[in-house]
C-alpha cells in the first residue's frame, strides 16, 4: 500500500527547549573558540558586508571574513577567519561577539543565530531540537531529573506544508518516534536493557511487510504493551548481556579512529586511562591491553558523580534521538542503521564519560569531554556513518552485537 500526504501543522519540541541560553564566557568550549569552520550563505555575507560599522570594524572585517571558492564548499559562499589557537577573529576575551555587539544579533549568519538549535520537517511536526555538542544543553539535561516532556504548539498558515511518505511505516512515523521514547524512557529497567528492547522491537518491524498496513498496526499495539510491561521480554533480554571486554575493544578501535576529529590530546588522554601507552603511536591493536580494572576503577567514580542516576544519560539519548531524526523510516535497512547508530552513540559517549573521571570528579570535567565527543559525532555525519559502516562490513551490526555496544 502506498503512503500519503500528511499535513504538518504542529510544532513539536522538547519542554526544555525555550529554556535554553547561551552562557557565553561561562562556556569551557565556546563554540566561536573551538577551531570549528564558521561557514555562511552569500545572503548572510551580504547582510555582514551592508551593515553599517565602525571603521575599527570594516578594518577586521577584512582580516576576519574571506570568501569561499564555489567549488571549496557547495552551498557555502564565506566563512570567519579562525585563529591558529581556534579562535574566531570576532570572538572577544570576554566570550562575547563583537560583530553582535556592534551591528546587532540580526547581522550574525543564520549558524551562529541558530546553534545549538536545530529545526526540521519530519512525517511527524516541524521539530525543534538542541544539539548535545552545547555545554549549556548538556546542563539543561543534568537538570531533568524526571525525563524529557514533549509539547506541541500550532504551527502559522506560512509554516504548514504537506510530508509526502512512501509507505504505511513512514505514515507512522509519528507513533514510532513515541515508541522509541518511551523505551529510552522506561525507567523500569536499566539503561542499557532499555536500548536491547528498543532493538527487539525495532528488529521485528524491520521484518514486516511495510506495505501491509494492519501488520505495522498490529506491531504498534504489541510494542507500546512491551514498552509498559517489558516482563515478557524477560528472557530475552536477559540472554543478550554484555561484555565488557568486546565493549572497551570496540569502544579503543572507535577512539583510534576519532583521533582527529575528537583531538589528539583528548583522545590520548582517555587512550591513557584504558591501555598501558601514552600516545596513539604506541598502540598495536593486536597486542595492547585493555587495564580493565582502571576503567573499573572510573565507573564507580562516574556513579558517584551521578549518584547513581540514569537519568542524564537518558535524557542524552532522547536528545540526540530528536536532533538526528531517529529513527529513520524511509527503508527497513535505514531503520536498522539507525539503531545501529544510536547504540554505537550511547555506548562511546558511556565509554567516555567513564574515562573523564579518572582524571577529575566533576559536572565540568563530564560536560568538557562530552561536548568534544558530540562535537566529533554529532556534527560530523561523514565520521559517523563511517564508524557505523563498519560495523555492517565486518558483520558486527547485529543485535547481540548492539547488547554488548550499550551493556559494557
Amino acid at each position: 500500500m502506498p503512503g500519503q500526504s500528511l499535513p504538518i501543522q504542529t510544532a513539536l519540541m522538547p519542554a526544555y527547549y525555550k529554556d535554553f541560553h547561551c552562557i557565553m564566557g561561562a562556556c569551557q568550549d565556546n563554540c566561536c573558540d573551538d577551531g570549528w569552520r564558521i561557514e555562511f550563505s552569500k545572503k548572510d555575507y551580504l547582510t555582514i558586508k551592508r551593515a553599517p560599522k565602525s571603521t575599527e570594524m570594516e578594518e577586521l572585517m577584512k582580516l576576519g571574513m574571506r570568501r569561499l571558492r564555489e567549488k571549496e564548499h557547495d552551498g557555502m559562499y564565506a566563512e570567519f577567519h579562525v585563529t591558529d589557537a581556534g579562535r574566531c577573529a570576532f570572538h572577544t576575551p570576554e566570550g562575547l561577539c563583537r560583530l553582535q555587539l556592534e551591528c546587532g544579533e540580526q547581522c550574525l549568519p543564520k549558524v551562529c543565530r541558530i546553534y545549538p538549535r536545530r529545526e526540521v520537517y519530519t512525517p511527524a511536526a516541524l521539530e525543534y531540537s538542541l544539539s548535545p555538542s552545547c555545554e549549556g544543553v548538556l546542563s539543561l539535561l543534568w537538570d531533568l531529573t524526571d525525563g524529557i516532556d514533549f509539547i506541541e504548539e500550532p504551527l502559522p498558515p506560512s509554516k504548514c506544508k504537506l510530508a509526502l511518505t512512501k509507505n504505511p511505516v513512514e505514515t507512522n512515523f509519528a507513533a514510532i518516534r513515541e515508541l522509541w521514547v518511551d523505551a529510552l524512557q522506561a525507567r523500569g529497567l536499566p539503561l542499557p536493557r532499555r536500548l536491547t528492547l528498543l532493538g527487539l522491537l525495532t528488529h521485528q518491524l524491520q521484518s514486516l511487510d511495510w506495505e501491509d498496513e494492519a501488520a505495522v498496526d498490529h506491531w504498534l499495539t504489541v510494542s507500546g504493551s512491551l514498552v509498559r510491561d517489558p516482563s515478557a521480554l524477560a528472557d530475552q533480554l536477559g540472554r543478550m548481556s554484555g561484555n565488557r571486554n568486546m565493549f572497551l575493544s570496540n569502544n579503543l578501535q572507535l577512539l583510534i579512529r576519532q583521533f582527529k576529529t575528537l583531538g589528539p590530546d583528548l583522545a590520548e588522554e582517555l587512550l591513557r586511562v584504558i591501555t598501558d601507552k601514552q600516545t596513539l603511536a604506541e598502540v598495536d591493536l593486536d597486542r595492547v591491553t585493555i587495564n580493565a580494572g582502571r576503567y573499573q576503577e572510573s565507573e564507580a567514580k562516574l556513579a558517584e558523580l551521578t549518584g547513581g542516576s540514569e537519568h542524564f544519560f537518558e535524557n542524552l539519548l532522547v536528545t540526540i534521538t530528536l536532533f538526528l531524526s531517529f529513527p529513520d523510516v524511509k527503508t527497513p535497512e535505514e531503520l536498522w542503521q539507525s539503531y545501529v547508530n544510536l547504540c554505537n552513540l550511547y555506548g562511546f559517549y558511556r565509554f567516555a564519560a567513564v574515562c573523564a573521571m579518572d582524571r577529575e570528579i566533576s559536572r565540568e570535567r563530564l560536560f568538557y569531554v562530552l561536548v568534544h565527543v558530540s562535537r566529533s559525532l554529532i556534527h560530523n555525519p561523514t565520521q559517523r556513518s563511517r564508524l557505523r559502516n563498519e560495523l555492517f562490513q565486518n558483520g558486527s551490526a547485529t543485535l547481540a552485537h548492539m547488547a554488548i555496544l550499550v551493556g559494557g
